[in-house]
């Protein structure tokens, strides 16, 4: 117990000065990060979809185990390269019995088709910290175009190890049709629409 009346003070005097110093600034230079490769840090990632049901909801699920990589190109930005893996069976919808319907041959098929892809074709700037990646989106076998409008979170030194983060959002939307997933439509939506967040730690 004495312990912690030392510990728990110095922890909230780390939060209140240290931290708020050396938290990662969007308006950074990106130009200024070390080109070479990103590894997604998962427990700093999500894949969240909305998508219309029965006129009533947006209704929300997520993915919860993802892979990417980020070859990044310090000095032309635009020259860099993401892929991305996303695991259907790993969906969630807070509603298990819902979760076991959608991995079956009539959804996601993840037997068959146990991954989904995204791979960067083409990356444009928009502004100092926004931009877009367009890139090939392979779902249930079919490959189809899909643009993401990105927005630089922030980048940097992350304070409890020096290692450097790069964090983005991302929104995104396709119909979900094109890759054979019709069922139901149009009672639950056909248009999904994507919110995706991810912290990119570099690969020493």
């Amino acid at each position: 117990m004495s312990r912690l009346r030392f510990i728990l003070p110095a922890l909230a005097l780390f939060a209140l000065v240290a931290v708020p110093h050396a938290l990662a600034d969007a308006g950074a230079d990106i130009g200024k990060m070390p080109s070479g490769t990103y590894q997604l840090d998962p427990n700093h990632a999500s894949i969240t979809f909305k998508i219309d049901h029965l006129g009533f909801s947006h209704f929300t699920g997520r993915f919860d185990k993802m892979e990417a990589t980020l070859a990044f190109d310090s000095a032309t930005p635009e020259k860099s390269a993401l892929d991305v893996t996303v695991y259907p069976n790993s969906i969630d919808t807070n509603d298990p019995k819902l979760d076991e319907i959608l991995r079956t041959e009539n959804w996601f098929n993840v037997i068959k088709f146990p991954r989904a892809t995204f791979r960067s074709t083409k990356i444009a700037r928009t502004g100092p910290t926004t931009g877009t990646v367009t890139g090939d989106f392979t779902l249930l076998g079919v490959t189809h175009q899909l643009t993401l409008d990105v927005t630089l979170i922030g980048a940097g030194a992350r304070p409890m190890d020096n290692k450097k983060v790069i964090g983005f959002s991302a929104t995104g939307s396709f119909d979900r049709a094109q890759y054979g997933l019709s069922n139901l439509v149009p009672l639950v939506g056909n248009k999904v629409t994507l919110q995706i967040e991810a912290e990119f730690d570099k690969v020493e």
